[in-house]
């Protein structure tokens, strides 16, 4: 017990806003890094045998050699790591809330299994919601959303979310899933204990989604 309550109060210094508990997101990242990493390490040779997709693939033997304490480490950045899409636009709620689904095909890589994608963007969603009404700063930079879209988010019925998990699951990726040398680096810290270097790097991560906030504000 000692120990959990030692992890939150290490965790809590990088949210904004006293009161939030960081505990549900870093279960959700912790979750999201381990069914990586068991994907990557059951995938056999090198070389995309399975279809992995390329952030896997290309750093597979990082991905499948990631120790638990490294998921830990990892799982405690101040924002998600993962991305399933509803950050973009308030429409994304929206659309779905009144039963509109996108009919184009997806041509994103499939990261997670679709029942498990469902699961955990479900419950992202919930503790999204429950943020964006009771700190809405806080909801802002753990998922790399504007303002409008927390408002959106909040205002959702916990009906429109459980349709928007179900309609919207398989969009669930990890955030910067381009980036191959930033998650290469952001794994290798983690493996070997270079908390200096995992705190700059998830720092910088902070700013990517400020950046990121800020241009899909000016849009």
């Amino acid at each position: 017990m000692s120990g959990r309550q030692g992890q939150r109060e290490q965790l809590r210094h990088w949210l904004p806003s006293q009161g939030v508990d960081p505990a549900p997101l870093a279960e959700l990242n912790a979750e999201c890094l381990g069914l990586l990493a068991l994907r990557a390490g059951n995938s056999g040779n090198p070389g995309n045998p399975d279809g992995l997709p390329g952030l896997l693939s290309e750093l597979r033997d990082l991905w499948a050699d990631l120790p638990n304490l490294a998921v830990r480490r990892l799982a405690a950045a101040p924002f998600s790591l993962f991305d399933a899409g509803f950050a973009s636009s308030p429409r994304w709620l929206e659309l779905r809330a009144h039963g509109v689904s996108d009919l184009s095909q997806r041509s994103e890589p499939v990261y997670f299994e679709s029942a498990a994608a469902r699961s955990i963007t479900r419950r992202m969603l919930v503790y999204g919601w429950h943020l964006a009404r009771s700190r809405p700063r806080a909801a802002c930079l753990v998922f790399g959303a504007t303002l409008p879209v927390v408002e959106s988010l909040a205002a959702c019925s916990l009906y429109a979310l459980e349709a928007a998990a179900e309609r919207n699951g398989d969009a669930l990726r990890p955030r910067w899933q381009q980036q191959h040398a930033f998650w290469r680096e952001l794994l290798t810290a983690a493996s070997t204990g270079a908390d200096q270097r995992l705190h700059e790097l998830l720092l910088g991560g902070v700013q990517r989604l400020a950046a990121d906030t800020l241009a899909a504000q000016a849009t």
